[in-house]
């Protein structure tokens, strides 16, 4: 619905529902019409999380809603395992429509052509279409599914194994001549992926513009990254037209997140005069839809979903506790955070109870936490603002919005260094004597950030990111994490911790250094969310003030910006040792901060 759940009012720039009216317009264009989802369409906010944690008796709400839009066809994204496989089998049965995925299986064979598919691999749509004369023919619509790769990793504790994934080009490699052969006049992609490289690594997590490169594919609806293409934000490259919406020459769309997009391809067919196909692409466009203001679509939607939304707010509205002061993340990448530092405090706590006792009870226990939603892609509202007083499941759906389970990894003093600095690469190098130069690294979204409360430390922002954007090792020698204490004594690069992290993060924790592969020390299959709620309502007072635990290296003479959301002008105060200074809004409704370093 066009509902902010976290917020606990209507939103009609989110949600299927509030742009119902913009699809009924979209077909209302073409007679011969097809709407698609390419993926992480069953987790995302707390209806999600209702749907996914409470016993249901009917279909799952996003089910139900694809099935009254009259969806054609959806692919598998990665957050469609963040629930278990069990609960997404359970719900994807209720689909009317199919559901593809070439490079996900529960059996990988001697080729991706003899893989065993969670889902099919893709399915063959034949519809009755009408001509610019009026003649009736039936095509052939080819779709194909794929998702990242990472899958296995980033849900490793979910999935137990039961998953395997392929290379996304590799398994198009292998499916695609079927699906022509079988008959497919034209193939779409649901391509659960970035727009990366014309050349991406194997195992690339970004490989929608190799993907339309291959001849078989005909349009390719991207995703993941929750970007908008065509669009100003995705720059040009080798095979990426971000004005005509083309990757490889291939008309797509990826059509931003949370449902507040739609993507709109037009593919002009002409009778093919030789060969094996039967038609072929004479011309394409693609675009992305603007937002109707007309909310007539919405009716049949609001009344197929009315008793899951009235279960979702009832939900989302119980009290846990109280926050004794603001929870909130304007300027969790900037200063120490107090919403932060109560996430890592509830997991501490979690896993502490759980290994008193142990022979692991007298290593020093860290606990890392992430800011999830502080700007970027996401826009000027994309932040968490809590107010003091009244703590309800919606604000803890709004601190911490994914389904992770906790992870406890046995690291050394070095490792948990190099940890933190690959937090540190969401900031820009900064040249000492440097006046309003940005931040943040708009490239690399904030929840790579990373606080760890236990720990004391400066970063300088005038040494290079010791990791790249994946958090592979770039420069051996560069270190931005300065004076990294544990109770006021130094870290031995070679004494053992306890990090209490996530278990996303710890799949990127594997991915980043394979040969790493950090020993797991305690997983119970808690979610945090579930944890921050039973940390609160142990307390009924959570949060505090949050201690200096870490800050910039002072750089005399020098000033950097950030962009920060609505609100955060009443939270200032966090900022008081950088100096803030307002300085401009911007179209997107951003408002700009002057930071002396």
């Amino acid at each position: 619905m066009p509902y902010d759940y976290c917020a606990n009012r209507p939103d009609a720039n989110l949600g299927l529902g509030g742009i119902a009216q913009q699809i009924a317009e979209a077909r209302g264009e073409a007679r011969n019409c097809l709407l698609f989802d390419n993926g992480d369409f069953l987790q995302g906010n707390p209806l999600a999380d209702y749907a996914a944690t409470t016993r249901r008796r009917r279909a799952h709400p996003v089910i139900t809603a694809f099935n009254t839009l009259g969806y054609d066809a959806a692919t598998l994204g990665n957050h469609e395992f963040d629930y278990g496989l069990d609960f997404l089998s359970e719900v994807i049965r209720e689909a009317r429509f199919p559901v593809v995925s070439a490079n996900i299986a529960t059996r990988l064979g001697t080729s991706p052509a003899r893989d065993e598919t969670l889902v099919p691999p893709f399915t063959i749509l034949r519809r009755q279409i009408f001509d610019t004369e009026g003649r009736g023919h039936v095509l052939r619509i080819g779709v194909i599914g794929f998702a990242p790769p990472q899958i296995t990793e980033w849900d490793r504790e979910t999935l137990g194994g039961r998953v395997q994934t392929r290379d996304i080009l590799a398994a198009a490699r292998a499916w695609l001549p079927r699906l022509r052969a079988q008959g497919a006049d034209i193939i779409v992609a649901l391509a659960h992926t970035g727009i990366g490289p014309l050349d991406p690594g194997h195992g690339s997590e970004n490989a929608a513009t190799a993907l339309a490169a291959l001849p078989e594919i005909d349009a390719v609806v991207a995703g993941h990254s929750h970007q908008v293409f065509p669009g100003p934000n995705v720059p040009t490259a080798p095979g990426v037209d971000p004005v005509e919406g083309r990757l490889a020459g291939k008309p797509a769309v990826m059509p931003g997140h949370s449902g507040n997009q739609i993507g709109i391809i037009d593919l002009d067919l002409r009778r093919c005069i030789s060969g094996s196909r039967r038609w072929e692409v004479a011309g394409a466009t693609a675009r992305i839809g603007h937002r109707s203001a007309d909310a007539a679509g919405t009716e049949a939607l609001a009344q197929a979903l009315a008793p899951d939304h009235r279960a979702a707010l009832a939900w989302s509205r119980r009290q846990l506790g109280e926050a004794a002061v603001p929870l909130h993340t304007h300027f969790a990448t900037s200063a120490p955070s107090a919403a932060l530092a109560l996430v890592a405090e509830a997991k501490a706590d979690h896993v502490r109870r759980a290994l008193a006792g142990s022979g692991w009870a007298d290593l020093p226990l860290l606990s890392s936490a992430a800011p999830f939603r502080a700007g970027g892609r996401g826009g000027p509202a994309h932040f968490t603002e809590i107010p003091a007083g009244p703590l309800r499941m919606r604000n803890l759906s709004d601190l911490y919005p994914f389904p992770n389970t906790v992870v406890t990894l046995l690291l050394t003093g070095a490792e948990v260094a190099d940890w933190l600095e690959r937090a540190a690469t969401v900031f820009r190098q900064i040249a000492p004597g440097s006046v309003d130069a940005p931040l943040h690294d708009p490239a690399i979204p904030s929840f790579v950030f990373e606080a760890i409360p236990q720990l004391s430390y400066a970063i300088d922002l005038s040494q290079p990111a010791r990791f790249d954007p994946q958090g592979r090792l770039l420069r051996p020698e560069a270190r931005r994490i300065a004076g990294l204490r544990y109770r006021d004594r130094p870290v031995d690069p070679h004494e053992e911790f306890l990090l209490v992290t996530n278990s996303h993060r710890a799949g990127r924790a594997r991915l980043q250094d394979p040969l790493a592969d950090p020993q797991v020390v305690f997983t119970d299959g808690a979610r945090v969310q579930s944890i921050i709620a039973a940390h609160v309502q142990s307390r009924r007072i959570a949060g505090a003030a949050p201690s200096r635990h870490w800050h910039f290296l002072p750089m005399p003479g020098t000033s950097v910006t950030i962009a920060a959301g609505d609100g955060a002008a009443a939270h200032l105060s966090d900022l008081a040792p950088l100096r803030p200074q307002p300085l401009r809004r911007d179209a997107e409704g951003f408002t700009h901060y002057r930071l002396h370093l």
